[in-house]
């Protein structure tokens, strides 16, 4: 027994040592990745290392000049040059895209109807500069492409908004935004 006690003495011994002079294993927190909005990404090379890494960590497929970012929401078309033009900005989930999450251009909110747009269209001032002039708030051009979506184009602003109604309809939301 004495024998016993002594075995199972040392083998607790060189357990507790073990334990005790092991550092512990400590799970080191990564930070999660910088969130990287449309503006980082737009006029930039496809190659660009902010430009690649969007891409690859946000599951990205390429469909001809377009690279469709569904998990954040967005698709890029890029030029003939490879250079990052336009972002299209999907503001709920549509079309297998989730919702963009970052900011929109122009202080434009989700929810905005088009009168919301349009008010905020309207104060934002830009140079005389443009021939012709144009109503304040009131987009450039409009028309409706697909006959689902009433797209309002803001050339002055590089800004389309797209909404969930093939005709222009005040109480109309935002369906998506191109940016170029």
């Amino acid at each position: 027994m004495n024998k016993l006690f002594k075995t199972l003495s040392f083998v607790a011994t060189i357990a507790f040592f073990a334990t005790a002079c092991t550092p512990p294993v400590v799970e080191v927190a990564k930070a999660a990745p910088a969130e990287v909005s449309y503006q980082a990404v737009l006029g930039k090379l496809l190659s660009d290392q902010t430009v690649a890494e969007f891409i690859a960590s946000n599951n990205c497929t390429q469909a001809g000049p377009f690279h469709l970012c569904r998990p954040a929401g967005v698709a890029f078309g890029s030029n003939e040059d490879n250079v990052v033009k336009t972002a299209y900005l999907y503001v709920s989930e549509a079309e297998g895209f989730s919702a963009y999450k970052g900011d929109l251009p122009m202080t434009l909110e989700a929810s905005d109807t088009m009168a919301d747009v349009e008010r905020k269209m309207a104060q934002i001032r830009v140079p005389r500069v443009l021939k012709g002039g144009f109503d304040l708030g009131l987009p450039d051009e409009s028309r409706s492409p697909d006959h689902t979506h009433y797209w309002a184009i803001y050339k002055r602003f590089g800004v389309t908004v797209i909404y969930n109604t093939p005709s222009a309809n005040k109480n109309a939301t935002i369906y998506a935004i191109l940016v170029e």
